[in-house]
């Protein structure tokens, strides 16, 4: 068994099933409790944060509390990957609805912008990005801050994030398989297929961002910006048919299936914080979170 300081990998791997079970079990309570009410998504973006805070009070002895969620980088803004945290989504999506451009899948609606409506727009995406932030930061608590740490103790970073983000994508299984709110175009197998796909590999631009930054505030931002870009495009685009749109470039569309695992590999094979050097002056710099005295 391999051994971190005087931690065994039992640990980490402990506390990442407790974790994801926990997380699991509230989502599929949501689920199950209000599978025709919207608030089930929020609700749902509340579990991951709501299980690492049971866990800290049964998993972690006084003392190392505070420590653990110092961890989770939320004093930190990671102000200096937020280019990248905006800018690759912007980019995904734009690559994933002109593909349902160039195939028919959607066109654009007709635009009339007036000051007015440009400022009201404005001011509704400032207040909407606020909101969702505090919503999916407990997704980036839960999953980047809390299991991401955890999974790279067990395994190589890379693994890593792609493991985190396939955690994460099944976090959404009970949502789509079980509830009418989220993903409710098309068959629902191909839905939870395609989708635990994307996130999957979401997952490893998140985990990416977190490596980086080492805040949660980091892959929240570019989360955020994700869903609100997808909305926007649905919002200026008028789909040629019932499904056509969704399945070309929504989360579960294959055109943004496609511009995303491109990122991921492209990630996954060249980002200087996940080669040996960096990783070694990572582990050096700083320790992500405490490992060192959980409750028994």
């Amino acid at each position: 068994m391999q051994t971190t300081g005087n931690t065994t990998s039992s640990r980490p791997m402990r506390e990442v099933l407790a974790f994801t079970t926990l997380t699991y079990v509230l989502v599929l309570v949501v689920a199950l409790a209000l599978p025709h009410a919207h608030i089930n998504l929020l609700l749902s973006t509340l579990a991951p944060a709501t299980a690492v805070a049971l866990l800290t009070f049964t998993l972690f002895r006084r003392g190392t509390r505070r420590e653990l969620w110092r961890s989770f980088g939320l004093r930190r803004s990671g102000a200096r990957t937020w280019g990248s945290a905006v800018g690759v989504p912007l980019l995904l999506c734009a690559g994933a609805f002109g593909t349902a451009l160039l195939v028919g899948a959607g066109q654009l609606r007709p635009l009339h912008i007036t000051g007015f409506t440009a400022s009201n727009y404005v001011i509704n995406t400032a207040i909407n990005f606020l909101l969702s932030i505090v919503f999916l930061v407990s997704e980036e608590i839960g999953f980047r801050g809390f299991m991401l740490p955890r999974v790279q103790q067990l395994t190589g970073k890379r693994r890593a994030a792609v493991t985190t983000g396939f955690a994460h994508g099944l976090m959404h299984l009970p949502l789509i398989l079980l509830a009418t709110t989220y993903d409710t175009v098309g068959p629902r197998w191909l839905a939870a297929t395609v989708a635990v796909l994307t996130i999957t590999a979401a997952g490893v631009f998140y985990a990416w961002l977190w490596d980086r930054s080492g805040s949660s505030w980091a892959p929240a931002v570019g989360h955020t910006v994700a869903n609100m870009t997808f909305d926007a495009g649905f919002a200026a685009m008028v789909t040629t048919a019932p499904t056509s749109l969704a399945l070309v470039a929504g989360e579960t569309g294959f055109a943004t299936l496609g511009v995303v695992t491109i990122a991921a590999v492209v990630l996954l094979r060249w980002a200087r914080v996940w080669r040996p050097a960096a990783v070694d002056a990572s582990a050096t710099r700083r320790t992500h979170a405490p490992i060192t005295a959980p409750a028994a």
